[in-house]
């Protein structure tokens, strides 16, 4: 009777674990068939245009290469691309000491009684829905970067082209940015964190026997060892600002066909495009905007998995080094 128990539970575990694999794979299947028109129509274009427009979708469609298309359409996503990555990127430079130095001080210098508190409030950070983050940043975040932060970084910093020039209304790049770098210190801090816990006991205890003072050990041994994990710390991070829409569809601007000039200009994502654009593309009776859309999704879902599976693939390969190094110690 037990063993026949263990052949169930064993089935059952199976057939648990592998959903999470094939509601991956359906979803990429989905977005891949519903593309397939909008690769044939837009091909290498799609990628290299930033002009993005849905067409006369209340006109008679016309008809291109054998595909109908509403009159006028264009679909580009190069300024959804760039508004991702430039956004993604500043909010990592920007995450990536701050975190850094969270996780030293929680570590090295906080007690006991503190310690508990800070990670308990990182993780109630993980735990705020991206829509207060996005109500926070047009509330507030918005006019003190309009009225105070940028004109100073434009005075200060207007010599270099990315820091020059007009200033808009505080939506942006910069304050897309500030949300999306809020958004990933929980996770960044709480592997750099975790990788520092996991170091060798043996190995800080030593450098504090032969006298490095807890800098010197920060500096020159912990960081050292667990650079790989830091650097998957940040493709999570990474992975993790890549695929945010909400808050950053209420504060980046939401601009279309203009690409920014500088990091006060408005700009757009490819999440926050796909959430905007979604439901106008009912309304395209040739489908063609729907399927642009799910080429669109199938990009991001691409990046997204790419820069998860690379950090995941990263911080496990740390932590099975680290747990080496200990036993050769």
């Amino acid at each position: 009777m037990p063993h026949k128990l263990d052949k169930i539970f064993y089935f059952l575990t199976f057939l648990i674990s592998i959903i999470p694999i094939f509601l991956v794979v359906m979803l990429f299947s989905f977005l891949l068939y519903y593309s397939i028109p909008s690769i044939k129509y837009n091909g290498l274009k799609f990628f290299t245009s930033y002009y993005w427009y849905p067409g006369q979708v209340y006109l008679p469609p016309v008809n291109i290469n054998g595909i109908l298309v509403p009159y006028g359409s264009s679909f580009g996503i190069l300024l959804f691309l760039y508004g991702t990555l430039i956004t993604s990127l500043i909010a990592l430079i920007i995450a990536f000491p701050i975190s850094i130095v969270v996780s030293l001080a929680v570590n090295l210098y906080v007690n006991e009684k503190f310690k508990k508190l800070i990670i308990s409030l990182i993780e109630l950070f993980a735990a705020i829905p991206s829509v207060l983050y996005g109500l926070w940043g047009i509330v507030y975040l918005e006019p003190l970067l309009s009225n105070f932060i940028e004109p100073a970084m434009n005075k200060y910093l207007g010599f270099m082209p990315f820091f020059s020039g007009n200033i808009y209304s505080g939506a942006g790049i910069l304050a897309s940015s500030i949300i999306l770098c809020l958004m990933i210190l929980p996770i960044m801090t709480s592997v750099i964190n975790g990788s520092i816990l996991n170091f060798s006991t043996s190995i800080k205890e030593g450098a504090i026997a032969l006298g490095a003072t807890r800098y010197e050990m920060a500096r020159l041994i912990i960081l050292r060892g667990i650079k790989i994990q830091i650097f998957g710390a940040a493709m999570l991070g990474l992975g993790r600002a890549l695929g945010e829409t909400m808050a950053v569809l209420m504060v980046s601007g939401s601009v279309f066909n203009i690409m920014p000039s500088n990091i006060y200009s408005p700009i757009n994502t490819m999440a926050a495009a796909l959430a905007s654009l979604l439901d106008s593309a009912f309304m395209d009776s040739t489908g063609m905007n729907l399927y642009a859309l799910s080429e669109l999704g199938l990009t991001l879902m691409l990046i997204t998995l790419a820069a998860s599976l690379i950090g995941r693939f990263i911080v496990g390969l740390g932590i099975i080094r680290g747990f080496t190094r200990g036993e050769e110690i």
